[in-house]
């Protein structure tokens, strides 16, 4: 029965996107959430000693770059969706046109580079897979 659904999908009106005011706001606190957890990982990790272990150390590692990866997406999505600084048009697949008010042509280069964000978001979950791994290692016998 279940494939029915799988193979033949119809409309979804479960989505919500950024630009609605109670969308972004809940995604930008999930951010902040997510900000401070891994500040609060980190401060346990040192607070108990284990990052003198390389796979908890990994783990610290894998926090930090998350920590950079939030801040980095609270940034664009307040530029995106709560500003008037940066508009954006999709061209094609692969090449948007960043519209800066006029004066701020460098915050379209900073814009350009902060959505960039898979550059801190991919090293965390390496570090942290490679930290689970570690201690998985550890564990077994």
């Amino acid at each position: 029965m279940a494939m029915i659904f799988i193979i033949s999908p119809t409309l979804s009106h479960a989505t919500q996107m950024h630009s609605a005011k109670e969308g972004i706001l809940v995604h930008q606190l999930g951010h902040l959430f997510f900000l401070i957890s891994m500040a609060i990982l980190i401060l346990t990790i040192q607070g108990k000693r284990l990052h003198m272990e390389r796979g908890w150390r990994l783990i610290q590692y894998s926090a930090l770059f998350f920590i950079f990866w939030n801040m980095d997406a609270i940034l664009v999505h307040l530029l995106d969706n709560q500003t008037t600084f940066i508009s954006t048009s999709l061209i094609s697949m692969t090449n948007i046109h960043i519209k800066t008010l006029e004066h701020h042509e460098g915050l379209a280069i900073l814009y350009y580079l902060l959505r960039l964000d898979h550059l801190l978001c991919l090293p965390a979950m390496i570090f942290l897979h490679r930290g689970l791994s570690h201690l998985l290692q550890r564990k077994t016998p």
